[in-house]
């Protein structure tokens, strides 16, 4: 069943010339949903690169902009080694004497 929502949400896709590959708007959650899915597909087929962008903009009833923003596909990726160094550093951070301090 499909939600509609009281605003309607645009994504815009701008590779890396400058040049809108993709504009979009919804007015319902499961289309956006489904949206946001095949955005991440292509990305990961490289259709899209980490120098591409996705710009979002909210509109109200009067079409009026709620919220607008803008990222490239790659300033949300993390390279592997990046988050083993940062498990390793949470996993050492806990690690202590089991019951040390408990109850004082």
């Amino acid at each position: 069943m499909e939600k509609k929502m009281s605003k309607k949400v645009q994504y815009k896709i701008v590779d890396k010339n400058g040049n809108i590959v993709s504009d979009q708007t919804f007015n319902d959650y499961d289309k956006l949903a489904d949206h946001m899915l095949e955005l991440a597909d292509k990305y990961y087929q490289g259709i899209y690169t980490e120098d591409d962008s996705v710009s979002i903009a909210t509109y109200d009833e009067t079409g009026e902009v709620i919220f607008e923003d803008t990222a490239s596909f790659g300033s949300v990726t993390t390279q592997t080694e990046d988050i083993e160094d940062e498990l390793r550093e949470i996993a050492n951070s806990k690690r202590g004497t089991a019951g040390q301090g408990f109850g004082s």
